[in-house]
């Protein structure tokens, strides 16, 4: 949540945002729920983050940093790229990827006669864009500018700005080997370089008014996002055939957030009070000209008849979706017990629309072809316009009728919660939160038969928070509540979507239905000293109808989709530690020692069929999270700091198996970052270092060949295996005032 306001998904296929978009420096607070209440939206799992950025800066500033990126594995190496305009790295792609304006659609253009020129002439509007050349690759720029002022006027009446602009260009190489497999049997055998230029363009504006116990705020948000791609596939087929395949992949993602809320206290005699916020945001996604191409023992492979996306294909696709939402709430105190507790009231509301479509277009081989010495040519040169024509190449279609949807989802929740203390030491949170949410969705099969989604869930979500205070610095916590967890409109469309690199389609579920978790936790903490925290929790989840990511039994080659399992468990303890070292010795007193580990315990019944054991862990739970750091921060006016980060999540399912295809396995990775800053002129300027993925393990995809819950390199089936390469940035920062 930003602002409390619900945040749209920066990414479409899942729940998702990138909180990097938003400036630290402009981040007034970070909160963390790990437990739910009923003032929180009832579509919780893990966890809800609530961010909020300042209003009013403390004086006025401007801020300017510059750096730039060093990748270990990309930076100045050999790199491949398909035709650009160079338009993508200032956040715009070439619109010559773009289907031609004047082609016409699916059902037009396939009644055009076979044998007339209208087809030829329209598949040679298309833009030449294929091909590739060599390239070195450059270091990343990074830029931010942030700027706040205040100004206070008479009778505490106040006006806050702040504005920020950040811009950032990387370009990264992932080497990747895979094998695909069809259970035991060995399909496919490649290595990939996958070659990434990234362009990333971010604007934050926030306004806000405030004059006696009213305040007003006017908070946006812009992000646009392009990421190009292009991968070279070099392996061998089932037959030992030789084949190399590329694809030529540019995603552009637009996210527009507008905020506009309040707060005020309604009557200073009752103490009173009044939120409430009107949001807007826009989420724009398009896939211009992804275009795949094979050759197989030096021979391209151009179909016959019927086009196919992975030979000679060309796909785009179009999303658009509008978010509109409000909340208000009351915070009324009252003398329940003991004097100063609350009594809190509200109501949230959001609407979603939905857009989406795409076109699957490829060149064939026309009747009668006879130009077999195009199909040894460059890939430029094979689709080049002489070749576009009777007895040489023409475009066909296959879009069908899942290649489109359209959704909408209204959500309406009222609750009312009591926050205070019952006794002198126990203070409760306790509430219900109502929630009636409506989804849609409108969408067709492959031989466009209908396909329409229509659900409307009422749900009823209590919730229960005790914190027992045993010493001033010591707590006992006790929480209990009920949350849900809501399909994404992408994981009930049934449009299909070859994922290249994972070699794998993917897949909606229009039967996928909502689940619903119990949550109970109890945990015990202490607080040494100001910023200091120790703690150790015990949580308990039980899950009906889970939604996980699973392999589809069927299928031409291997489809991951959606689904429900029928129900499963966690039960896990946590540690947390947040403490200075000072205690070792005085010397170690601007050291500060963070630690948060976890052990997880997570069941799927399942049947012995698919699995020996009868149970398996819950997709995507891992049964262990271990994240440590150590910080350093020197008390001087030009102070040096720096911290080391150490991340390990254990392996988790990241698509469920079946009985011809084993659970997919994502293997753990030890992450270790390092960052170094010094201030100098007063602290008003900052030079940074970041070290990145120091360690720079594998990735490994596999699957758990002889069963024995572990990964063995020499017996397991690894599907993907991938390496990224280690980053170093470096930056300097000056604030002027």
């Amino acid at each position: 949540m930003l602002n409390n306001a619900v945040l749209p998904n920066t990414e479409v296929d899942r729940k998702a945002f990138s909180f990097d978009i938003i400036p630290s420096n402009l981040i007034d607070a970070i909160v963390v729920n790990k437990t739910a209440s009923a003032d929180i939206p009832g579509d919780f799992s893990g966890g809800v983050v609530q961010i909020v950025t300042k209003d009013f800066p403390d004086s006025k500033f401007l801020n300017l940093s510059l750096g730039t990126s060093y990748n270990t594995q990309s930076t100045f190496k050999n790199f491949l790229t398909a035709p650009k305009s160079g338009s993508e790295v200032f956040g715009f792609y070439d619109k010559g990827r773009d289907i031609p304006s004047n082609f016409p659609s699916k059902a037009e253009y396939l009644a055009l006669p076979n044998q007339g020129s209208q087809r030829f002439d329209l598949s040679k509007a298309f833009t030449n864009n294929w091909g590739y050349s060599d390239v070195t690759s450059k270091l990343g720029p990074i830029f931010q500018a942030n700027y706040g002022t205040s100004k206070v006027y008479d009778n505490n009446k106040k006006f806050g700005t702040i504005l920020s602009l950040s811009y950032r260009y990387d370009e990264r190489l992932k080497d990747v080997d895979q094998i695909a497999y069809a259970g035991q049997n060995v399909g496919d055998k490649f290595s990939d370089k996958v070659f990434n230029y990234n362009t990333n363009i971010g604007g934050l504006a926030n306004f806000a008014y405030s004059w006696g116990t009213n305040k007003i705020a006017l908070k946006n948000l812009f992000n646009r996002v392009i990421e190009s791609q292009f991968t070279s596939r070099i392996g061998i087929d089932e037959s030992s055939q030789a084949f190399t395949r590329t694809a030529d992949y540019l995603l552009q993602r637009s996210l527009i957030s507008n905020q506009l809320s309040g707060e005020h206290l309604l009557s200073k005699a009752s103490k009173v009070k009044l939120d409430w916020n009107l949001n807007f945001a826009n989420t724009d996604r398009k896939e211009p000209g992804f275009k795949r191409m094979e050759y197989s023992q030096g021979v391209a492979s151009v179909p016959n008849g019927s086009s196919d996306p992975r030979l000679g294909g060309n796909f785009s696709s179009l999303l658009n979706e509008n978010s509109y939402g409000g909340s208000t709430n009351f915070t009324i105190p009252v003398k329940w017990f003991r004097d100063n507790n609350k009594l809190k009231l509200g109501y949230f509301g959001q609407l979603r629309k939905r857009d989406f479509s795409a076109r699957v277009i490829g060149f064939i081989r026309d009747n009668n072809f006879d130009n077999t010495a195009a199909l040894s040519l460059p890939q430029d040169q094979i689709f080049a316009a002489s070749n576009i024509r009777p007895r040489g190449f023409v475009l066909d279609e296959i879009t069908n009728g899942s290649d489109s949807y359209d959704a909408k989802s209204l959500l309406n929740a009222g609750f009312a919660m009591f926050d205070g203390f019952v006794k002198e030491k126990l203070r409760v949170g306790a509430g219900v939160r109502v929630e009636s949410f409506k989804q849609e969705l409108i969408s067709a099969d492959n031989s466009f038969n209908p396909i329409i989604v229509d659900t409307t869930y009422v749900n009823i979500l209590p919730s229960v928070n005790l914190i027992y205070n045993l010493t001033e610095k010591s707590n006992l916590r006790l929480s209990g509540s009920k949350t849900i967890g809501r399909p994404e409109f992408r994981e009930i469309a049934p449009f299909s979507f070859y994922d290249f690199n994972k070699n794998v389609s993917v897949q909606g579920n229009p039967k996928l239905k909502q689940s619903s978790t119990i949550n109970i936790d109890l945990g015990y903490a202490i607080y040494p000293r100001s910023g200091e925290a120790i703690s150790v929790a015990t949580f308990f989840k039980s899950f009906d109808l889970p939604i996980e990511q699973a392999l589809q039994l069927g299928t031409s080659g291997r489809t991951v989709g959606y689904s429900n399992a029928k129900s499963a468990t966690i039960f896990g303890i946590e540690a947390e530690i947040r403490k200075s070292l000072n205690f070792i010795d005085d010397r170690f007193k601007n050291f500060t020692l963070s630690a948060n580990a976890s052990l997880i315990k997570s069941e799927v019944v399942v049947s012995k069929l698919v699995n020996k054991d009868g149970v398996r862990p819950l997709q995507g739970q891992s049964p262990y999270l271990i994240n440590t750091g150590l910080q350093y921060a020197s008390p001087s006016i030009n102070p040096i700091g720096f911290s080391l980060l150490y991340n390990r999540i254990g392996k988790r399912i990241y698509a469920v198996g079946n009985v011809q295809d084993g659970d997919i396995y994502e293997n753990p990775r030890n992450i270790l970052d390092f960052q170094i800053s010094k201030k100098i002129a007063k602290s008003n300027g900052e030079i940074k270092i970041n070290y990145s993925d120091i360690l720079n393990n594998k990735g490994i995809f596999y699957q758990d060949a002889n069963q024995n819950g572990r990964f063995d390199k020499s017996t397991d089936n690894i599907n993907i295996s991938e390496r990224y390469g280690s980053s170093i940035s470096i930056s300097f920062a000056y604030t002027f005032k």
